[in-house]
């Protein structure tokens, strides 16, 4: 069997693409690695400007005064909560919309869909959103954070398309086989869409996770605040303190806590990505196959 080998502009092409990608990875690397290096270097060094790659005079001071906060750990909780509940509710109900759009036989189907699309274009804005939860006694709940989120049009539009690439005749089957809309969805469809729910789960924990609008307009108790509210207490304290940095140890200057902060905030979602992103890639690119 002939074995077929690479011309001389396909090896030009490939190494420019690693060298391309090798840059590009290095791009999005370091300034991790710099926010990384810069919570754990030393008072000097950082006002020095000698801080890259490496943390310099290591010490941990900026984690410390991160948490040994009371409210971060009760923030973290909070945070995790609204997460989840989103996600899985989120997913239920982004599930419940996109099926009629993508197998429904009703009339008004196409005033259905033009109506979730419609939301993607027009909302109805920060005061009568603020005035709904009101209305709803939600203000100062967790509920809403999570029912304000609760269906996305993007990601009801993503799930139809996805849900569009199943072949027709297997949903047909099971409806001779007399199956209603509700056993084909949760037995048939959603087991083969794991891949587009893990993607917009992975949106959805990730667009919780980074909230800090909606957690500072809805929430007024210290105790019910989440991650990016009690991160931006904690920076905004540090920068309004003064410091004696010619002491022994000294204390946390600004830049040490809020490269911290940035650092406790991430952690979490780079734990997590890494055992989703197979999933998000394929479901990306399937979801993308019909409009």
């Amino acid at each position: 069997m002939a074995i077929s080998r690479r011309t001389r502009g396909e090896t030009v092409f490939q190494i420019v693409l690693i060298v391309f990608f090798f840059l590009a990875c290095i791009a999005f690397i370091y300034p991790v690695l710099n926010i990384l290096a810069i919570s754990l270097s030393g008072s000097h060094p950082i006002m020095r400007g000698e801080v890259s790659f490496f943390p310099r005079e290591f010490t941990t001071i900026g984690y410390e005064g991160v948490l040994e906060n009371k409210n971060i750990y009760r923030a973290y909780g909070n945070t995790l909560l609204v997460a989840s509940a989103g996600c899985v509710l989120s997913l239920i109900m982004t599930g419940l919309a996109a099926y009629p759009m993508a197998f429904g036989r009703f009339y008004g189907k196409r005033f259905y869909t033009i109506f979730i699309v419609l939301t993607m274009w027009f909302q109805g804005g920060l005061i009568p959103s603020f005035l709904v939860m009101k209305s709803l006694g939600l203000l100062d709940s967790l509920w809403a954070l999570i029912l304000n989120s609760l269906c996305l049009a993007y990601n009801v539009i993503i799930l139809r398309s996805f849900f569009s690439s199943i072949p027709e005749s297997i949903i047909e089957s099971a409806r001779i086989d007399g199956a209603n809309d509700f056993i084909i969805l949760y037995k048939l469809v959603i087991p083969m869409s794991k891949a587009a729910l893990a993607t917009i789960a992975l949106w959805v924990i990730v667009a919780h996770w980074n909230d800090f609008f909606a957690p500072l307009m809805y929430l007024r108790s210290m105790e019910k605040y989440t991650l990016q509210v009690i991160l931006r207490d904690i920076v905004i304290s540090v920068n309004m303190t003064n410091y004696d940095l010619s002491a022994e140890g000294g204390a946390a200057i600004p830049e040490q806590v809020q490269n911290a902060v940035i650092f406790v905030s991430m952690v979490p979602m780079l734990i997590i990505y890494p055992f989703l992103q197979k999933y998000f890639v394929k479901g990306v690119m399937l979801g993308s196959v019909k409009g």
